[in-house]
């Protein structure tokens, strides 16, 4: 008869590979390169057992047959275990690129929590700008070039920390994700989905 280990039964374990592929703006990125750095977030009970907990993308410019895309193909893989689903993981992009002046500066946020088990997606996230909410710094902003960034970006994982904020949308992420999980039967989750 074959021993079970006690960390496999007090764990399930996540792991999740994909692609941030690129990054669309309807007309054209304002700027010259752009680069992107994500940041996995997940609650109090999760580990992280493999991989890069951030990272971040080689400089990019927008492709001559297409000015309104970007490519990166990053790759994104790393494994989690936890005790329990709550918490469970997202990923916040942060894109940066210089301006007209040449200064580097947010060109958007984007958030997206990593898809259940037994899936694969390709997804298209919105991303969005902070605006100023005066018109002094609105002002400042349009002459500069300079736009607003938060100090934290992973506060964006929280929904409840961001209350009243003022920000406007333009572009996406496209970003392709598959997860595989291991131990979930054992701890008697269901995804819904087919696992294990």
């Amino acid at each position: 008869m074959k021993e079970i280990s006690e960390d496999s039964e007090s764990y399930f374990h996540l792991a999740v590979s994909g692609q941030l592929e690129s990054a669309y703006f309807p007309m054209g990125p304002d700027g010259g390169s752009l680069f992107c750095r994500y940041d996995v977030i997940v609650g109090p009970d999760w580990e992280l057992v493999s991989g890069m907990r951030s990272g971040i993308t080689q400089s990019a410019k927008a492709d001559t047959t297409d000015y309104r895309t970007v490519v990166f193909n990053m790759p994104l893989e790393f494994t989690l275990k936890s005790t329990n689903p709550y918490g469970w993981p997202q990923i916040v992009f942060s894109l940066y690129g210089n301006n007209f002046w040449n200064v580097e500066t947010n060109r958007g946020y984007a958030r997206v929590h990593c898809p259940l088990s037994g899936t694969s997606r390709s997804m298209r996230i919105p991303l969005f700008i902070p605006k100023f909410n005066n018109v002094w710094s609105a002002a400042m902003n349009w002459l500069t070039g300079v736009n607003p960034e938060l100090r934290d970006p992973k506060i964006l994982a929280d929904g409840s920390k961001y209350n009243g904020f003022a920000c406007e949308s333009y572009g996406e992420l496209v970003v392709s994700m598959q997860t595989i999980s291991r131990g979930c039967s054992k701890m008697a989750f269901d995804w819904g989905q087919s696992y294990d």
